[in-house]
């Protein structure tokens, strides 16, 4: 006889549908934990130094919020803008230059030694847009959408960058 686990066996020690009750737990957990994770990240404060752009906009509250108040087509604007903002994010890493994506609050920006600009992202004019930092000069901002070829222009003109750089 054979030491070959036979099909028998295989079901008793789990075998073939093992998987499934930490498979469901996996998925149950990752359900209830990812929403709550990116709750919390709305009235977090992201801090940034160094040579980055952020690129931000509302949390799901928010963008039904204004859906609601202001009668804006919010979720095409979004869709619009993470489509931009997501080729400018190619650029900038073909660039050498970090980028992210925040739903949060509050941005505090580190610039030179010991100065900090505070940046309250609902109070921007528009509900999405970018903060150019260098971690020298004042950060810009460049509150609304626009297409990736606007963005990469701003980025360009901010970090100085000639027309072949990161391209």
């Amino acid at each position: 006889m054979s030491n070959q686990p036979t099909r028998e066996t295989r079901r008793v020690r789990g075998g073939r549908h093992a998987w499934r009750p930490a498979a469901v737990v996996f998925f149950l957990v990752w359900l209830v934990v990812l929403p709550c994770a990116r709750a919390q990240t709305a009235d977090t404060t992201l801090h940034v130094s160094g040579v980055r752009v952020v690129f931000f906009g509302p949390t799901r509250a928010e963008r039904d919020s204004i859906a609601q108040n202001e009668g804006l087509e919010i979720d095409d604007l979004i869709d619009d803008f993470n489509l931009y903002a997501g080729k400018a994010a190619v650029f900038l890493r073909r660039a050498g230059i970090a980028s992210e994506f925040t739903e949060s609050r509050t941005i505090i920006v580190k610039v030179g030694q010991a100065a900090f600009r505070t940046f309250d992202r609902r109070s921007i004019q528009d509900p999405v847009g970018m903060i150019l930092a260098d971690g020298l000069h004042e950060p810009r901002v460049v509150p609304g959408r626009g297409t990736d070829r606007d963005l990469i222009l701003e980025i360009r003109e901010y970090f100085h960058l000639g027309s072949g750089d990161g391209e």
